[in-house]
């Protein structure tokens, strides 16, 4: 008993110096949310939609000693003369990986969404030039200029902490093409014309409008690529956070109108202002997708895209065999150009 009497302070002296020097010398296991270029190791993108540690999207719930504090923050720098339809396949300011069925950071900077005052989500659409944005005619339906907003730069709409901030623009007027046919969708797209111009910079930038009449064999089948925030499948309850991608196939106009009509009788006809692309199980838009750009690269430049549909209906969300029809802007490019100059002139003299 004496000898153990004689232990214990020498044990318990042992231990005091165990816990001080464990203190100095282990690593610190507690975490914080950064910026994720900020942080030495990442995690996928599986991590993130299992909530992401409760840190928004674009931070990572980093280990205090793995957070680089020295990395300078980034800053917008505005970018002259754009070269359109170039996507940041790697994201802006970080790369996430197995980033399936959604997009990287700003990767899609031609890509906008449609609010409404109050700040909700009601639909897409795409930048063609620093003042106009093109969407479809049904989302901006019995809705005025002071009642939309155009949001670009934008990622995630649940956060504000992006490391590029989004520009919400107010709209100077609209322009519905008059030939537009809700019973048959034909014609179905909108201009936006913006107050003030859009500034390019890293993750705001223009998507390429194709030449007249496009020949749909000049666009890389494989490589047509969906975006937009509207639920992702049938089951969801709800639109997106984070931007969603989905690469779809073109399907060809006489395929896909026999295909509709199953739905529609014997009689449909798709209209010639029409395309169609997916058809595939589990791949297709849904929700609230109207409007939203369907991008395709080109056969001789495979990094670089143009805009060959946007959202006009569907009949089914991610059925096989049933696809999905876009309004094709090859068909209705005259008119854009034709409404774009006229009223941006109309601009010009009144200002």
């Amino acid at each position: 008993m004496r000898r153990l009497h004689g232990i214990l302070p020498i044990l318990f002296l042992l231990l005091a110096i165990y816990q001080v020097l464990g203190q100095n010398s282990w690593p610190s296991r507690e975490r914080r949310c950064v910026a994720r270029h900020k942080c030495r190791h990442q995690v996928d993108f599986r991590a993130m939609t299992k909530g992401n540690n409760g840190c928004p999207a674009p931070e990572t719930y980093c280990q205090n000693i793995h957070i680089l504090n020295d990395v300078p923050d980034i800053s917008v720098e505005e970018t002259v003369n754009p070269e359109c339809g170039r996507p940041n396949t790697r994201g802006v300011t970080f790369e996430v990986p197995n980033m399936d069925g959604f997009a990287q950071e700003f990767e899609f900077p031609w890509m906008v969404a449609l609010l409404d005052i109050k700040g909700e989500y009601l639909g897409g659409g795409a930048i063609i030039s620093p003042e106009v944005v093109i969407t479809a005619n049904h989302v901006t339906n019995n809705l005025t200029e002071d009642q939309l907003i155009v949001r670009a730069g934008e990622w995630d709409l649940k956060t504000n902490s992006e490391h590029f901030p989004h520009v919400d623009a107010r709209i100077r007027s609209i322009v519905r093409h008059p030939g537009f046919d809700k019973y048959n969708g034909a014609n179905n797209v909108a201009l936006l014309f913006l107050r003030t111009p859009l500034k390019f910079t890293q993750h705001i930038k223009l998507i390429c409008l194709p030449p007249n009449n496009r020949n749909i064999r000049n666009l890389d089948y494989s490589r047509c690529i969906l975006s937009g925030w509207g639920k992702k499948s049938f089951n969801d309850f709800t639109d997106m956070n984070v931007l969603k991608k989905m690469e779809l196939p073109i399907v060809h106009n006489n395929k896909c109108e026999y295909q509709l009509r199953r739905f529609f009788g014997y009689t449909f006809q798709l209209d010639n202002s029409l395309l169609c692309a997916s058809g595939e199980l589990g791949k297709d838009t849904c929700g609230s997708d109207g409007g939203s750009p369907l991008a395709c690269s080109l056969r001789e430049d495979p990094q670089r895209y143009e805009l060959a549909g946007i959202v006009n209906f569907r009949v089914l969300c991610g059925k096989q065999d049933v696809p999905t029809v876009y309004t094709n802007v090859g068909k209705i490019r005259d008119w854009i150009i034709i409404e774009t100059n006229k009223n941006l002139n109309v601009s010009a003299r009144t200002s």
